[in-house]
């Protein structure tokens, strides 16, 4: 009788040991997501896109890319309003923010970081992008995603 609870108390160790791995898989992942706004007359956004500048390039190679959710917003003419059209679907939520007035386009080129869905960074234009944009970018993504 006592190897058969001993047996039980050894089964029931190995299982509680286990309950926090696996509450931890089953713990929420936050989403960051990087939605980049640009429009094909905007001669920024066409450099930053560009062989020559490498800015997207080297952001997409990046380890931090990996992790995150990336999205494009594009229109044709900076002069125009964004429809839904420009948007990717799983992004319509951004479109139905900007259209209740809670969203403010950024300027272009913009890169707006958002984790589960709360925007927590805006960033705007190339001039900075090295420097500043791209390195608080990937601080986000450590912070929030760990390295």
């Amino acid at each position: 009788m006592s190897r058969c609870v001993s047996v039980a108390l050894s089964f029931l160790v190995i299982w509680l040991l286990g309950l926090p791995c696996a509450m931890a898989a089953d713990a929420h992942k936050p989403e960051l997501m990087v939605v980049y706004w640009g429009s094909r007359d905007c001669r920024w956004c066409t450099y930053w896109e560009s062989p020559q500048s490498g800015m997207e390039k080297r952001f997409k190679e990046s380890q931090e890319f990996k992790k995150l959710t990336y999205r494009v917003v594009k229109n044709e003419r900076l002069a125009d309003p964004y429809t839904l059209q420009d948007f990717p679907p799983d992004i319509d939520w951004v479109y139905e923010r900007m259209q209740r007035g809670e969203e403010k386009r950024p300027g272009r080129p913009g890169w707006v970081v958002y984790l589960d869905r709360k925007r927590i960074a805006t960033f705007y234009g190339t001039q900075n992008w090295e420097e500043e944009h791209f390195p608080e970018i990937k601080w986000l993504v450590s912070e929030h995603l760990g390295r």
